[in-house]
């Protein structure tokens, strides 16, 4: 019988050489700081280059507020990038699909919390399902996706360990998921504040302290717009008044605030502070759509370690 890692690869059509593979894992090396503090408009950013060590207390630095944007070139290759999502056009069908709702015009690659059910027994099912396709689908252009993330993200915080957030007995959340924004598609302005009100996140709260970070790999940025912008409004300034509750009807006025495009090209990931730090995906412009990796995550009670979910 067909090895099942060669039946992908060969429906997906995809011709690595030995050559060219040595030459994108050459690409995809994390590196050095550029600028140690870029002060963009309001915000601290933490830059990187493509060479050889990454300073290890940046994710530190996120949680105490002394940087609110963290960038680290490199994470895969710019030719890795175009063949999986080249590859995840061409056959939607390797990953269950989740819709956004309607207006959002986005869609993700695996199952999202947030827009789960209480009843949760399907999204571990899920979760399961998609960490072995996960690996599946990475080994078709020579990659763990998993663990690459998770040795940028480690380097970054001391060596801390971060691993997919547990559930009920032996059962995990999606580590991270796919995410695609059609041309239109956008998410509004909110905080990554759930865990505290949301029941889908009761294993979250329990198993989890402190802010919520999150990351974002770019795959394929949009051809214009749905670029990360930030706004200069934290949480703690608004006592949780403008919590992310999905009411369409609630739409405050944000005009007055200042507010920064983060570009993260592709290949590239960026780490926020986003349970405190008000953001949106500005709507996608042109015909092309905006493909990343997305995760959530934040310090393990116990352990020195962290936890993710998608």
């Amino acid at each position: 019988m067909q090895d099942i890692n060669e039946t992908i690869c060969s429906k997906l059509r995809i011709d690595w050489s030995l050559d060219k593979l040595q030459r994108s894992r050459n690409l995809s090396r994390i590196g050095l700081w550029v600028d140690m503090d870029e002060v963009a408009n309001f915000l601290t950013i933490l830059r990187k280059s493509h060479d050889a060590g990454l300073p290890d207390n940046s994710l530190e630095r996120l949680r105490d507020g002394s940087a609110d944007v963290v960038l680290v070139d490199g994470v895969f290759s710019q030719d890795i990038c175009a063949a999986m999502v080249d590859a995840l056009e061409k056959t939607p069908a390797l990953f269950e699909v989740t819709e956004f709702p309607g207006p959002f015009r986005s869609f993700f690659y695996g199952r999202n919390l947030n827009l789960n059910d209480p009843d949760l027994d399907d999204y571990f099912n899920a979760a399961k399902r998609f960490e072995t396709d996960l690996l599946r689908f990475g080994a078709c252009f020579g990659v763990d996706i998993a663990a690459r993330l998770v040795a940028v993200l480690s380097e970054l915080d001391r060596g801390h360990t971060f691993e997919a957030a547990p559930g009920p007995g032996f059962s995990r959340h999606f580590f991270t998921t796919f995410r695609g924004h059609r041309p239109g598609g956008y998410i509004p302005a909110h905080f990554d504040n759930e865990q505290s009100f949301r029941p889908s996140y009761r294993y979250i709260a329990e198993a989890t302290q402190g802010d919520i970070l999150s990351f974002v790999v770019t795959l394929a940025e949009a051809e214009a717009g749905g670029m990360l912008e930030l706004y200069d409004l934290l949480a703690s300034d608004l006592g949780g008044e403008h919590r992310n509750d999905d009411d369409l009807a609630r739409k405050p006025d944000l005009s007055k605030l200042k507010s920064h495009l983060v570009h993260v090209p592709a290949g590239s990931m960026v780490i926020v502070r986003s349970g405190r730090r008000l953001h949106r995906v500005a709507p996608v412009e042109g015909s092309r759509t905006r493909w990343t990796l997305c995760s959530f995550m934040a310090c393990a009670k116990t352990g020195g370690r962290n936890f993710c979910w998608g």
